[in-house]
């Protein structure tokens, strides 16, 4: 078992970013300060540039800034490849991985830390809300497989005033934009899977290999960060392109992962229809497969290394979910509608508990 304090490496992966890097960089420096400040543990920042062509390295070279080390690649590769080089050249316990969009409030590390000490953690995610509003960005994520493929964007939150203070909140997914990963393990992994490249699916994928391993997954909602959505994929890429490559990404991630027998056949069976239905209605279906297909051998023999070092099986994994749906303090959400609903229970939640706490007793 890990003890603290535990060190910690920031991995800040940037395209074109100094505009945002010189809003929301800050606010992690203040946050490591805070915890070094507190604990002794070293800190460092990497800030990985993805081949841009602004004026970001430079810029951060003028900085300055305490603990920040800059790493210039020469070309643009996308987000696993560039996350991956900042792993590699972390030096720490444990990588809290950022996007260069989000600004992280001052104490928002340490509720992230104090997970390490359970060994089989792997990553916690925080809570996101979105910059300038109480909009939820990101919190839980429960997963549940369906006609053979996993649902992954089912989200979910917490009543606080309700939930007991030991209480751990598994989550199919630690976000790529905010999460806190165990840097040995996460070595162990590989870090992300560059197949996937350039981008989307890899922190699901990549969480599901964790709890395939018997590692666990946990979102943390006293950590607190915000996020900007600065859109950078949509701004370079047509929707039709983002569309072909998420589907794409999400067959690979199946064909490598989904190993129970009943559920794989499911899986099958829906892809052909779905691509023999996109003859018709011409979604892009077709062009992710065959893209996916490109890849049968990396695929196959991927399969079967991670068929030999499962440790726990796709029905358990779903097992582990359907039982953080059936927690009186969770609420889950599917839709903006839905979410809306959530806050609204979360504020009443929030505001009953006060009135508990400051309620005196009379004579």
């Amino acid at each position: 078992m890990k003890q603290l304090p535990f060190s910690v490496s920031v991995v800040i992966p940037t395209y074109e970013g100094q505009a945002l890097l010189a809003r929301f960089l800050p606010s992690v420096i203040v946050a490591l300060q805070n915890y070094t400040a507190a604990t002794g543990a070293p800190v460092e920042i990497l800030v990985v540039d993805d081949g841009s062509q602004d004026a970001t390295v430079g810029w951060l070279a003028a900085q300055a800034f305490a603990f920040v080390r800059v790493l210039p690649q020469p070309v643009n590769q996308g987000f696993a490849p560039t996350c991956n080089v900042g792993f590699a050249a972390a030096r720490h316990d444990l990588i809290w991985l950022l996007n260069n969009d989000i600004e992280v409030t001052p104490q928002a590390l340490f509720p992230l830390v104090g997970h390490f000490t359970t060994p089989t953690v792997f990553a916690v995610s925080s809570r996101a809300l979105r910059l300038g509003s109480d909009a939820i960005d990101g919190a839980g994520r429960l997963g549940r497989c369906v006609r053979g493929y996993w649902k992954v964007f089912e989200g979910y939150d917490v009543l606080m005033q309700q939930m007991p203070a030991e209480a751990v909140l598994p989550t199919m997914t630690a976000s790529g934009g905010y999460s806190l990963f165990d840097a040995a393990k996460l070595r162990e992994l590989g870090g992300f899977d560059e197949l996937l490249a350039p981008f989307y699916w890899e922190d699901v994928e990549l969480c599901y290999r964790a709890w395939k391993r018997g590692w666990e997954v946990r979102y943390e909602p006293r950590s607190l960060v915000f996020h900007q959505s600065s859109a950078t994929i949509k701004a370079r890429f047509t929707a039709q392109t983002v569309n072909v490559v998420a589907t794409r990404n999400r067959l690979l991630m199946h064909w490598i992962h989904l190993h129970d027998a009943r559920w794989w056949l499911a899986h099958l069976a829906m892809t052909a229809l779905l691509v023999l239905g996109d003859l018709v209605a011409r979604r892009g279906y077709r062009e992710a497969f065959q893209q996916a297909y490109k890849h049968r051998q990396q695929v196959l023999q991927r399969r079967k290394q991670e068929k030999a070092r499962r440790q726990r099986t796709d029905r358990e994994l779903a097992a582990i979910f359907a039982a953080v749906r059936r927690r009186p303090y969770v609420r889950t959400f599917r839709n903006p509608q839905e979410e809306a609903l959530f806050r609204a229970a979360q504020a009443w939640d929030s505001s009953l508990g006060e009135a508990l706490t400051n309620d005196e007793p009379t004579a």
